[in-house]
Formats: C-alpha cells, sequence, structure tokens
C-alpha cells in the first residue's frame, strides 16, 4: 500500500506496539519517526500480567534472575508469547530502561531496529511513522495493531477501539495459517462490529496467494478462510488473494504484469473505491441534509415574508408565549435519565455473558488441558497441569474482557435508540406547540467506549487439589478424568464469573449513564438554539423588508448547488 520496503518484515510477529502511518506533519520529516517509550507504571504492568500468566507470582526486584532461569519447557504453549517478551525485557533492560516516559525520535532504521528488534519493541507503547506517499497524502492514517495473541493487556481495549471507529478494516491472514484461538476471539469481535455498523468497510486478505500450486488449490484454501470466518461471526466476508512479494516487485521496478499477477490490483482498487466513493458518499449525505435544512429555513422566511407585515407581528406575538412552553419542553428533555433502564439491560445482557461462557466451557477445557502438552516425556506433569489450569484462567478471563467489550456495543445502540426516541418525541411537541416550526437534528454522536479493568481469575486453591482428577495422559484423555475435572471447576468457574462481573456492570451502567444524560444536555442546546434562531428569522424578515421572492430565489439556488 506505501509502495516501497518501508516497515520490517518477518515469519515471526513484529507488531507488538501500535504503528500510525501518516504523511509528515507537526514539524516531522518525511522517513521519521516518534516512538513512545512505556512509562515505568505501564511496564510493570506488562511484566506483572506476563508473570500472572506464567504462575510466577509478582515480578519483584530480581525478576531479570527469574526470567533467566526460566525455560520453554516450564510454559503453556499459549504462554509461549508471554515468555518470549519476558525473555526479551530481561536481555533488553540494562540498555533501554533510562528511555521509558519517553518519546525518541528516530529515522526509517531506527525505527526498524525499534519494531523489529524484541529486546527494543517491548519496550514501545506506540510508535508514529511520518511517511508521504500515494496512501497518507490523501489524508488516510493506516494503523498497524498488534495481532490477536499481543502479550500486552491493554491492546485488548485499544485494537477495539480502532476497530470500531476505524473508517475501513483490513483483516491480513497467512496463506496457510491456521486460525488460533486468539484469531477466532478477534473475529467474533470483528463480526459484532460489522453487524453494528451501517455499512461493510471490511477487508480479507489471504497473503502468500503465490504460494498455491494452482487455481484449484487456491479457491480450495478461500473455501476454507471463507468457511471459518462465517463460522467465527463474519457474514458474507470481501476475500482477496494477495502476494504481497510479487505486488511488492511489481511497484518498485513498475511491472504491470507481476502487479496484475499479485492479485493486489483489485484489492487495492476495491478500497480506493470504498474510500474515494462510499466514504466520500456518507460526507456528502451528510453536508446534503444540513444543506436541506438550510433551504427549508429560507422557505420559511419566504412564507413568512409572503404574509404581510400585520400578519408577521401577530404571528411573532403568539410565538412570544409559545416559545416559552417550548423552552420548558426542551427543558425537560435534558433532564431525563435512562439509569433505570440500563441498569435493567445490563444486568440481562452480563446474565446472558455467563450462560454463553458456561455452555462453552467444555471447548476452554479441551483447548488448555490438551494432550500435547500433558504427555509423558514433558518432564514434570504436575507443573504442567498448572500450567494448564492457568491457561484455563486466562482464555476465560479473555473472553469475558471480548464479552464486556461486546456489551459496550449493544449499550451503545440502546442508549443512542432511547436518546432518538427522546429527542423526537421532543421535537415533534414542539412541531405541534409553534405550528409547525420543525427544529429536526442529525443524531449521529459518537460515544467513547469505556476502559474496563483487566478481569482477573484467582487460582482455586492452586490446583494440587484438583491434581487427584489426573493419574495419567491415557486415563486424564480417553477415560473419564477431564470430564470429570471440568465437573468439579463448572461451579467454581461459574461462581468466579458471578463475583466478578458486579464491577464491570457497575462501571457500565455509570459510563453509559453519563454518556446519555450528555447526550440529551447536548441536543437540549441544540434544540434551544434552533429554537431562538426560528423565533428570531420573524423578527429579522419584519426587520428587513426583503421580500419573498428573493427568499425564494436564494432557496432556489442552494438546491441547484445540492443537486
Amino acid at each position: 500500500m506505501l509502495g516501497e520496503a518501508v516497515l520490517p518484515v518477518s515469519p515471526h510477529p513484529t507488531t507488538a506496539a501500535i504503528n500510525r502511518i501518516m504523511a509528515p506533519a507537526g514539524g516531522m520529516e518525511h522517513g521519521t519517526a516518534r516512538v513512545r517509550m512505556k512509562t515505568r507504571e505501564a511496564f510493570q504492568e506488562d511484566l506483572a500480567y506476563s508473570f500472572r500468566l506464567l504462575g510466577l507470582g509478582e515480578p519483584g526486584t530480581e525478576w531479570q534472575k527469574r526470567v533467566q532461569s526460566l525455560t520453554p519447557r516450564d510454559v503453556h504453549p499459549a504462554g509461549r508469547p508471554h515468555y518470549s517478551f519476558l525473555q526479551a525485557a530481561a536481555a533488553g533492560w540494562e540498555e533501554t530502561a533510562d528511555q521509558l516516559g519517553q518519546d525518541v525520535l528516530v529515522d526509517l532504521n531506527g525505527y526498524r531496529h525499534f519494531v523489529a528488534n524484541e529486546k527494543k519493541s517491548c519496550f514501545v507503547d506506540s510508535i508514529d511513522l511520518y511517511y508521504s506517499c500515494d496512501v497518507t497524502e490523501q489524508g488516510i492514517v493506516l494503523v498497524d495493531t498488534p495481532g490477536a495473541d499481543s502479550v500486552n493487556a491493554r491492546h485488548t481495549g485499544v485494537t477495539f477501539n480502532y476497530m470500531k471507529n476505524a473508517d475501513a478494516l483490513i483483516f491480513v491472514t497467512y496463506y496457510n495459517h491456521a486460525f488460533s484461538q486468539g484469531d477466532r476471539q478477534f473475529l467474533n469481535q470483528l463480526g459484532r462490529v460489522k453487524d453494528s455498523s451501517a455499512m461493510d468497510q471490511m477487508f480479507f486478505v489471504v497473503n502468500a496467494s503465490d504460494l498455491s500450486s494452482s487455481e484449484e488449490e487456491l479457491e480450495q484454501v478461500l473455501d476454507h478462510v471463507g468457511t471459518e470466518l462465517r463460522k467465527n461471526g463474519i457474514r458474507s466476508p470481501r476475500l482477496f488473494p494477495v502476494s504481497s512479494m510479487l505486488a511488492m516487485e511489481g511497484k518498485m521496478d513498475g511491472n504491470v504484469d507481476r502487479l496484475q499477477q499479485s492479485g493486489f490490483m483489485r484489492f487495492e482498487e476495491e478500497f480506493n473505491q470504498f474510500a474515494g466513493k462510499e466514504l466520500a458518499d456518507l460526507a456528502v449525505g451528510g453536508a446534503s441534509e444540513e444543506l436541506a435544512r438550510v433551504i427549508q429555513r429560507l422557505k420559511q422566511r419566504a412564507e413568512d415574508a409572503a404574509q404581510g407585515e400585520e400578519t408577521l407581528r401577530q404571528r411573532r406575538d403568539e410565538l412570544g408565549t409559545i416559545s416559552e412552553q417550548s423552552r420548558l419542553r426542551i427543558e425537560r428533555l435534558a433532564q431525563r435519565s435512562m439509569k433505570d433502564e440500563l441498569s435493567q439491560e445490563t444486568n440481562e445482557l452480563l446474565f446472558h455473558v455467563r450462560q454463553r461462557l458456561a455452555f462453552r466451557l467444555g471447548q476452554f477445557m479441551a483447548e488448555a488441558f490438551h494432550p500435547s502438552v500433558l504427555r509423558e516425556d514433558q518432564g514434570n506433569l504436575k507443573t504442567a497441569f498448572a500450567a494448564c489450569g492457568r491457561e484455563l484462567l486466562r482464555m476465560i478471563g479473555i473472553e469475558l474482557e471480548q464479552e464486556l467489550l461486546a456489551t459496550t456495543l449493544r449499550l451503545e445502540q440502546t442508549g443512542h435508540a432511547w436518546v432518538g426516541k427522546q429527542v423526537t418525541e421532543c421535537i415533534n411537541e414542539v412541531k405541534q406547540l409553534t405550528g409547525g416550526i420543525d427544529l429536526s437534528l442529525t443524531l449521529d454522536e459518537k460515544w467513547s467506549t469505556p476502559v474496563l479493568d483487566e478481569i482477573r481469575l484467582e487460582e482455586p486453591s492452586g490446583w494440587k487439589n484438583y491434581w487427584s482428577y489426573f493419574r495419567n495422559p491415557k486415563q486424564f484423555f480417553e477415560g473419564e478424568g477431564r470430564q470429570r475435572l471440568q465437573e468439579a471447576l463448572e461451579p467454581v468457574l461459574k461462581q468466579m464469573m458471578i463475583e466478578v462481573l458486579p464491577t464491570s456492570e457497575q462501571k457500565l451502567v455509570q459510563f453509559y449513564d453519563t454518556q446519555v444524560h450528555q447526550s440529551v444536555q447536548h441536543h437540549s442546546r441544540q434544540l434551544t438554539e434552533r429554537l431562538e434562531e426560528a423565533v428570531t428569522g420573524i423578527q429579522d424578515t419584519l426587520a428587513s423588508g426583503i421580500q419573498a421572492e428573493q427568499w425564494v430565489a436564494l432557496s432556489e439556488q442552494l438546491e441547484q448547488m445540492q443537486e
């Protein structure tokens, strides 16, 4: 998309922080980057998060020595990203610790070093890369977010916000990549955002399509990816097989045939069509609606002027009394509250969250307590068993966080619908009171997403009390061991969810109650201004002496512009 080999590429994940790529601005030159390092507090939070997930307790002052003594065999496969993070942090601490909390300005080589070198990237919070090319010079900002399995707990909410508010979303998967549990959670969130959006702004790219040996094989892969996407909540995905390698060669060499062969041109054409037309049409549509309201007000001026001075004076005097009643009605709108409805809606939504997670407990158990982890040649099976238990809690905790973020979408829709109903009722009543004054508004507010606390499920008295369910791998996986463990854990896990959700529930109700209150206050001010403008308009028509024909001509000019 950038047209040159700008970003570092690796078979291993290289995006550990939020990367924003944009046109040069704020005195920053082309090919430079602003690297925001984590604060010491944020780094300590990430450190503690990884330590907890690996069953290591709190980091303490000797955390580097403790990390250096770890081996991959001590870690559940799902915890390997955290193991890698800790190893990189320990190795890079002495060199990078003094930069924490700072902004570091670098050139392109320095940028690549911060992104691709794990000993550096693990200390980075976000990076703004200033790069001039066709895409960025259109005003487009590309945001590269960490993958679905990011070790940074904060990325869940940050990525969700980008997912929710971005004008377009591009999900890139690899030709022979199997969807991980993290991918599936990520896609489910994408599906929820897609369902709540008024338009389809998502593009799904299957990279490395040049690995296919034939068209038939490529079609089979695309069918498989499409099936997986639909299975995980993405209905009617727009799929694009692409070879980024061939596309890069084609762009840099100016080889149109290679670019065509890469499949990238089709993706780029559809993306540019979306960005250049569909998004532009949205903006034009909003401006057109506002212009229509101006035209309506001009026509009202023409009607007022056509009534004659005496009728107009009488109308003005009547409105002096009626407008006070209208103001009182608008004030009542500003005092409306939906806290009771929000409390009930949130309670019901979280009840269903607990139900869904309880229903999927068997799936979580199968993924956490896996035969590939609990093997006779694994070494200390008791340690591996405890690691599986921690992985189970991690999965449920992350799923709860994802469900809570999805709940914010539903609460936001509920809040918008309630506010819209209240405002519409107020506008209609004012229209009746004033004999036809229309104060219609465009209700297109964007609400932020609440910052929710990390869900922490405490280990149920360690895992030693449950070790008796595991005698050997054969008994556990082929016999009744895992099923009996699930039956023993189910009430404990359900109780954990019951205990951990009330704090989030309270925050959600409080947050959206505030959003609704601010929204009705904002719309009340807008309606009051429009009412005053309508009443003042009659006075202006009286004072100006402008004839009805002139108001009509002006409205017709604007209508021609609108066309």
